[in-house]
């Protein structure tokens, strides 16, 4: 698949689509998503792709595209200056974004739990998709992966450790048999993380993810 059509994808998990190749527009709120002023993306084929909000006036538009014609992705500060100067107040934010190798993983430590059970309940993930799959020691949860947002395509990864238990390879684990069980269903498993964080991009390294876009994200504040 085209890294444009999984930037796509994930998008529409945010509840955004493209619109004319230039825009971007809310189809439906979903939770912490908020519709960005600018979304610029440079994909894993060299592309840079860019859409602004569409409720952006025309001459606002007109002057963020002929610097985005220039721009040196990620450097973003041309764009920040033309918002400043319009009194928009912002705040960026930087992501990376990968897919799995095809893969069927089978581990019996990991167990696929509902997200009604006590113990994730205990773990906080019950406020996710209906399937965590998760590491026990001594009858608790000490790390689990599950869907932040899933829908009928695709869903994202959202994994977590106890502090007590990290660096033993427990996140590898539970997120492999998460990103399994989604491949299984026809779906693509999407792995995404700040840029500067660096665990998570360890963890990428590790599982031998395929990097497929960054995205810078400008948004109101």
């Amino acid at each position: 698949m085209e890294p444009i059509r999984y930037l796509h994808l994930q998008l529409r998990l945010e509840g955004k689509v493209i619109v004319e190749d230039r825009f971007i527009r809310e189809v439906e709120a979903v939770p912490g998503e908020d519709v960005p002023l600018l979304l610029i993306a440079g994909l894993a084929d060299g592309q840079v792709v860019a859409y602004c909000d569409e409720a952006l006036s025309r001459d606002l538009q007109a002057t963020l595209a002929a610097r985005i014609a220039n721009l040196d992705f990620p450097a973003v500060d041309p764009l920040l200056d033309v918002l400043r100067r319009q009194g928009v107040q912002c705040e960026v934010g930087h992501y990376k974004t990968y897919v799995f190798p095809s893969m069927q993983i089978s581990d019996r430590n990991v167990h696929c739990l509902s997200n009604d059970d006590e113990r994730v309940k205990a773990f906080g993930f019950d406020g996710f998709a209906g399937q965590v799959y998760v590491i026990k020691r001594e009858g608790r949860i000490v790390s689990a992966c599950v869907s932040t947002r899933e829908d009928e395509k695709c869903g994202e990864a959202w994994v977590f450790t106890a502090p007590d238990h990290r660096r033993q390879g427990l996140a590898g684990k539970v997120v492999s048999a998460w990103a399994s069980s989604l491949i299984g269903a026809g779906k693509v498993p999407f792995y995404s993380h700040k840029i500067d964080n660096l665990a998570s991009a360890n963890l990428a390294k590790t599982l031998g993810l395929q990097p497929v876009f960054e995205e810078i994200v400008i948004i109101r504040t």
